[in-house]
């Protein structure tokens, strides 16, 4: 089939993939005029872990991952009120986790697809006309196309989306919170050298900082809303960050004072609920359509699988699209709805509202550190992991269970 891909992230780029193994004819456009930078760290597991692994990729991970030595948690003068050994942290995914920078894993999956296709960075879809069983697209360069499928891959803004489905206000449900995150060049000297994680967490503030290569440190930044913000151009972005968090304490002014000069990465923190993600010959994937927020984690990881699973149907079910996307849907929206769910109720856990919840997720947070807790965490996080990989089998197309078992 002939096939346009619009969004060229973790999403797209899996799909990319999956379906050039299966001699589609593929397009893929990116508004972006190259691959992004660096992002935020994320935590890599469940899912998108097993895909990776079909796609014989843990090597390469193993290559970008963050060998830190632990989770550390400071209070506003910098001390360290307690922290967690990433070793043991890992051992509840029974190793198969990673962590690394989400542009990282962008680029490892670009790398293996670029000598096989064509990626048209600096360029969007303008409009979209079904007719016929067919798709026309118009793009932001002049050029048209008629395709088989549309894939918005777009991101939790899609384009896409508004065209075949309506605007963003009809599916984005805002969490209550704002995000930021950039990386500086020239880390405080209390923290050169560094190789843990370290997050200071204040009542409705979080602050999350990380060494990472180049002698660099990458921030990240979580708040709960105290009003809209409707601007989020960069000088707005950066004074609500000034006016946010100044009086929180720690390294704080120093990394704010370098913002200024950094690729400043600011949003809110929504989720993305759709009752239906097809419309005859356009499908969502990725955080199109499955956005569970960075409150819940694992977008990343979800991704890949709502990626694998759509390329799957598709080869299986030849040209009824209609039938790929209906089941693709059905293997993957029940484990996103649970997912947004969680997320929606961690969030106060992961940004408290006062000094009390938060002295409560530190004691917590402790436990996970001591056996029995651990196993108890263990077991909350297993449903995650949505399937497993037989030995041996890699690459090719596979039926996998439904994603909400």
């Amino acid at each position: 089939m002939k096939i346009l891909i619009s969004g060229a992230g973790i999403a797209g780029l899996t799909l990319s993939f999956w379906l050039r193994l299966d001699d589609h004819d593929l397009t893929v456009v990116e508004k972006a005029p190259s691959l992004r930078d660096e992002g935020y760290m994320i935590d890599f597991f469940g899912s998108g872990y097993d895909v990776s692994e079909r796609m014989l990729l843990l090597g390469d991970l193993e290559k970008i991952h963050y060998q830190i030595s632990r989770l550390a948690f400071v209070d506003a003068h910098g001390r360290e009120k307690f922290s967690i050994s990433y070793p043991s942290f890992r051992r509840l995914f029974d190793g198969r986790h990673f962590n690394f920078m989400r542009g990282d894993l962008e680029r490892l999956l670009y790398s293996q697809i670029q000598d096989h296709l064509r990626i048209q960075f600096g360029v969007t879809v303008e409009s979209l006309r079904q007719e016929d069983g067919k798709v026309e697209a118009k793009f932001s360069d002049g050029a048209t196309g008629v395709f088989d499928l549309v894939v918005g891959a777009d991101g939790a803004h899609s384009q896409i989306r508004k065209m075949a489905f309506g605007e963003e206000e009809r599916f984005s449900h805002f969490l209550g919170y704002y995000t930021a995150a950039f990386i500086i060049d020239n880390p405080p000297e209390s923290l050169t050298g560094a190789d843990a994680f370290y997050t200071l967490t204040a009542p409705e503030r979080q602050v999350g900082v990380y060494p990472i290569r180049g002698d660099r440190l990458a921030t990240f930044f979580v708040y709960k809303a105290r009003r809209p913000v409707n601007d989020f151009s960069f000088a707005s972005a950066v004074r609500e960050l000034h006016n946010t968090y100044d009086g929180i304490g720690w390294i704080v002014p120093e990394l704010l004072a370098q913002c200024e000069r950094s690729s400043l990465y600011f949003d809110e923190v929504s989720q993305i609920e759709m009752p239906l993600w097809s419309q005859g010959r356009v499908v969502l994937v990725g955080d199109a359509c499955q956005c569970v927020s960075l409150l819940a984690g694992q977008g990343a990881s979800m991704a890949m699988a709502g990626a694998y699973v759509l390329a799957q149907e598709l080869a299986k079910a030849g040209r009824d699209v209609a039938a790929a996307c209906a089941e693709y849907e059905r293997k993957v929206k029940p484990g996103i709805e649970k997912k947004q769910k969680a997320g929606r109720r961690l969030a106060r856990w992961f940004v408290p509202d006062n000094r009390l919840q938060l002295l409560t997720r530190d004691l917590v947070t402790r436990m996970t550190d001591w056996p029995i807790a651990r196993r108890a965490v263990k077991r909350a996080l297993a449903p995650e992991s949505i399937f497993r990989l037989p030995p041996g089998l890699a690459r090719r197309s596979i039926d996998c269970p439904a994603l909400d078992k």
